[in-house]
């Protein structure tokens, strides 16, 4: 038998990106000789024109249908299910539609939601045999293990919580400790994947850059304290110590490897929270880089506070063609009340550095936030003025459960409320803004967003990497060129969509 690893439907919508959390459990699972299928399903809708947006529902309906019937036809005995707290009602649905089908099967969620709220998703009636709490991979070892002897000794298994009957009641186990070394997990299992499907030339992984790209894990945690993201609440639930760790750098280097060799990526991403976090680790895995004249490009997200002028330098040197950095607002005090730690001085230079390395640079920026006044959005115009980032994101917030903001509401999104964080938050904050609106002036984020987007995106920064000599000389180096003039079509009709529509 089996271990059938599942996401949810909507998890389609992700441009390409593979379910590395499933990977890594199954990664794990195989090298401890236990079975199991990521059942993947992929999607070929992935430019969001209006003809997809019209029948988005239908879509991931059928996509639902398909993952069921995958489900029937394999032989397994324990389904587990990934799930973000947006995710919830369709996650829940998902396991409904399996239980009905295959009522002897144990189905396990995991992930943020089950992990942070494992309540939510564990009742008398609730189609979830257990939920994993935390990191899943040694935890989904000794559950499967523990299911399939029989014994029924599941309180003794740190990290995870049932539901017990008898008792009438929900039984959350002992948290399990962090696994301290990454490098002795497993890489992620690709076998189970359409490889060629995830590596297609594509625009999204190194956001506006058009190559063959994968997602890399470097490390696990963020040691920072941001109110609107949940990595400060997950810190506190494990414990500060050892909370943020990294993979060495020459694991990384060899996973990297084993995907130029085996599936011909042009590129990869560290899909990381922050992948400089430590300076000396980085210049390492540079330096891999380099001595092996990899004609590699790569992008990473990184916080402005964790680079300097050399450590820039060396990633450039090593084929960092993009660093996205969480800007957020444009003035010091609004970026303490956020707790992001880092400084309009700081944000400046590092911009700087990395235009006078020809690095290119993505900005976030965040509005909606609690408290937030009219000179705070002129204060964002300002600050990207100045700092001239070759894309940026204007994001408006929306509360998360988890988050410090979320916390601290004095009304909270009930569990109903959670599928909601899935729409536009422009549409949220206008529709319903006794739940979702926190700034402190009347300005029409819809209207505001959609002007600041088009002026701040221009055409000329966006395509700039196509001249790029790094990235043309890893054009004449790829090995699938073919697959570049087969996406060429794809790629001009979302440049129109992000551009004109």
């Amino acid at each position: 038998m089996k271990i059938a690893l599942l996401s949810p439907p909507s998890r389609i919508m992700n441009h390409f990106r593979p379910p590395l959390a499933l990977m890594y459990i199954s990664g794990y699972l195989k090298k401890n000789g236990i079975a199991s299928k990521i059942i993947d399903v992929t999607f070929e809708h992935q430019i969001r024109d209006k003809a997809f947006l019209n029948n988005k529902e239908k879509y991931l309906m059928e996509v639902e249908d398909t993952i069921v019937e995958r489900v029937m036809l394999l032989d397994t005995d324990i389904v587990g299910i990934t799930c973000y707290t947006p995710e919830i009602s369709e996650v829940e649905r998902l396991a409904n539609k399996i239980k009905s089908r295959k009522p002897a099967v144990k189905i396990v969620a995991g992930g943020i939601h089950p992990t942070l709220y494992p309540d939510d998703l564990l009742g008398e009636s609730s189609p979830f045999d257990f939920v994993v709490i935390g990191e899943g991979e040694i935890t989904m070892l000794e559950l499967v293990k523990a299911i399939r002897s029989g014994s029924g000794g599941y309180s003794s298994i740190q990290g995870i919580g049932y539901f017990n009957r008898d008792a009438g009641k929900a039984v959350i186990t002992e948290i399990r400790p962090l696994a301290e070394n990454l490098d002795a997990i497993s890489f992620p299992d690709y076998e189970d994947l359409d490889m060629n499907y995830y590596t297609t030339a594509s625009p999204y992984a190194i956001r506006g850059v058009f190559t063959r790209s994968f997602y890399i894990l470097s490390s696990r945690g963020c040691p920072s304290s941001c109110t609107f993201c949940v990595a400060k609440k997950l810190r506190e639930f494990n414990g500060i110590k050892k909370f943020v760790r990294l993979r060495s750098p020459l694991s990384l280097f060899q996973e990297i490897q084993e995907l130029k060799d085996k599936y011909k990526i042009d590129s990869f991403y560290f899909i990381d929270d922050l992948f400089t976090l430590k300076k000396n680790n980085v210049r390492a895995f540079c330096d891999l880089l380099i001595k092996d004249k990899s004609h590699l490009i790569w992008g990473c997200s990184s916080k402005v506070n964790t680079v300097d002028y050399e450590t820039l330098k060396a990633m450039r040197d090593a084929g960092c063609v993009q660093i996205d950095f969480g800007v957020e607002k444009g003035a010091d005090e609004a970026l303490r009340n956020l707790r992001k730690g880092i400084t309009v001085e700081q944000i400046r230079n590092t911009f700087r550095y990395c235009h006078d390395l020809g690095i290119r640079t993505f900005a976030n920026m965040l509005v909606n936030t609690p408290g937030e006044e009219e000179k705070d959005l002129n204060d964002i115009i300002d600050i990207v003025n100045a700092i001239k980032p070759n894309i940026v994101s204007f994001n408006v917030f929306t509360p998360y459960p988890g988050c410090e903001i979320f916390d601290s509401l004095p009304q909270k999104l009930l569990r109903d409320d959670y599928p909601l964080l899935m729409g536009d938050p422009t549409v949220l904050v206008s529709e319903m803004p006794d739940k979702f609106r926190f700034a402190s002036h009347t300005v029409d984020f819809k209207l505001w967003v959609k002007e600041a987007t088009r002026k701040y995106n221009k055409i000329l920064p966006n395509i700039s990497i196509y001249t790029n000599i790094r990235y043309l000389r890893n054009l004449v180096y790829s090995r699938q060129k073919i697959n570049y003039f087969r996406q060429i079509t794809s790629l001009f009709r979302e440049f129109a969509i992000q551009k004109f529509s």
